[in-house]
């Protein structure tokens, strides 16, 4: 919808290329030239969403966050430590926008930078840590003689696991989905 002008003026030059290619009354062409069809292509970089308003809500609260004080320093650090995964998202997403509207991606099959998978990375890691910074569970690490470091290492490497077996599953189901056409006689190739 925010291309309607574009797309009024394109009609607008069609018209008028209509009319350059038909001779006027006294039998003369018309002095308007035709605009190329070229002209009005969408370029490759438009063709996929580039919205950057999700990452930068997803920054700034990353960085409200990082610097919010706590009522324990565990907590605060816990703060801090989802605040700057929050922070590192909005980053690579970035990264990311750069990277495709340098070179949009030509295939249906997905492809996507490395930075999403660290964007992925980021927001599963923050969003673990954000859940874990609620106060009880603050309470229960603290007296469990834990530090925010400790808890930021498990987290990471739950991260880890858990996209891990995300790949697994993909696999899995692509397997099985093969099996299933090789049995009937739809094999793929």
């Amino acid at each position: 919808q925010l291309d309607t002008n574009v797309v009024l003026q394109r009609s607008k030059d069609r018209e008028l290329a209509d009319l350059a290619s038909h001779p006027t009354v006294d039998g003369a062409e018309s002095g308007t030239a035709a605009v190329p069809h070229d002209q009005w292509q969408e370029p490759n970089a438009h063709q996929l969403s580039l919205n950057p308003m999700p990452g930068l809500v997803i920054m700034i609260l990353g960085i409200m966050m990082s610097a919010h004080h706590q009522d324990s320093m565990v907590s605060t650090m816990m703060h801090a430590q989802w605040g700057t995964l929050f922070f590192a998202f909005a980053i690579a997403r970035a990264t990311t926008y750069v990277l495709l509207y340098l070179k949009p991606p030509t295939s249906h099959f997905p492809a996507r930078p490395p930075s999403e998978l660290v964007s992925a990375f980021c927001l599963i890691s923050g969003g673990l840590l954000f859940m874990i910074s609620a106060h009880d569970t603050v309470w229960a690490i603290e007296t469990s003689g834990l530090d925010a470091m400790a808890v930021f290492a498990v987290t990471l490497g739950l991260t880890g696991v858990v996209m891990a077996w995300e790949v697994v599953c993909y696999a899995v189901k692509g397997w099985a989905v093969r099996k299933e056409r090789a049995v009937d006689g739809q094999p793929l190739p």
